[in-house]
């Protein structure tokens, strides 16, 4: 499904938040959840930005990015936006910057909901077929808002996002990028502004998720034990370049590099991981 060959990504103006890839080559399956490893400015995050074709002007990007065989970065502007948010969503790390703050959730999730199905705008009147159609997609919402363990998903569907704590935001941002069911689901830290104890319920979901519609996925994280649950295969990035790429099992039982055992280490308190 996803082929990165040999991409390199470079930046004219190189900062923290602008980490350059060298060389990378991957390959994601249909059903498979790939985890991207390694610490902040390892270059995880410039990864999925050249997927989106979100990329700052000043980068540059060589190599090829194939998704079913297609190019990404030779294709036409329409193309590639064709594909962002019906066949390639992304959870993003920051959900103030995914959500729209003068328009109410229940109205963004309208906004997704009808750019995959193709439904008609509401108009000051509504006919029956309307209002039919509403209620099917505010029946829809709640239960996306629910399965992410949001209380009063009704409630929430009324508010602006500055009207919810961050963590409650996430959970919003999860609810809409799974929401259409993509076929490739970009999971950019999904859970950093999480208490403990909703994390693993947000793995799960986005696990259960992908197994009912066979989704390909791309979790991205510093954390090992997150990806421990979720993840079939692991690649460990640092300073842009890839220096373990295995299964799961393997990366975290018998990792090579001296890198990865810190983090490890450092995701599993220094404890023998079984």
């Amino acid at each position: 499904m996803l082929d990165f060959r040999d991409v390199t990504i470079t930046y004219s103006s190189l900062s923290e938040e602008d980490a350059a890839v060298y060389g990378l080559n991957l390959r994601l399956e249909e059903g498979e959840v790939l985890g991207i490893a390694g610490e902040s400015g390892s270059g995880k995050s410039t990864i999925a930005k050249a997927l989106l074709d979100i990329l700052p002007p000043y980068a540059s990007v060589s190599g090829e990015i194939l998704y079913n065989g297609d190019d990404i970065l030779k294709m036409r502007r329409h193309e590639r936006d064709a594909l962002r948010g019906r066949e390639i969503s992304k959870i993003f790390q920051d959900p103030a910057m995914a959500l729209n703050p003068i328009r109410k959730i229940r109205r963004q999730f309208y906004d997704i909901l009808r750019s995959s199905e193709g439904s008609r705008s509401y108009g000051a009147t509504l006919l029956p077929w309307m209002w039919r159609e509403k209620r099917a997609m505010d029946a829809r919402i709640e239960k996306e808002l629910r399965d992410v363990h949001l209380p009063d998903p009704k409630r929430v569907m009324e508010q602006y996002p500055q009207q919810l704590s961050g963590g409650m935001k996430q959970r919003v941002v999860i609810a809409a990028a799974i929401c259409n069911r993509p076929r490739l689901l970009i999971a950019d830290e999904p859970t950093s502004s999480l208490d403990a104890s909703v994390r693993p319920l947000i793995i799960d979901e986005i696990k259960r998720v992908k197994d009912e519609n066979n989704l390909a996925v791309l979790y991205i994280s510093h954390n090992l034990a997150e990806l421990e649950r979720i993840c079939d295969n692991i690649m460990i990035l640092k300073d842009g370049h890839v220096i373990e790429y295995g299964s799961t099992e393997s990366i975290l039982k018998c990792p090579a590099e001296e890198y990865t055992k810190a983090l490890i280490e450092a995701a599993f308190g220094g404890d023998e991981h079984d």
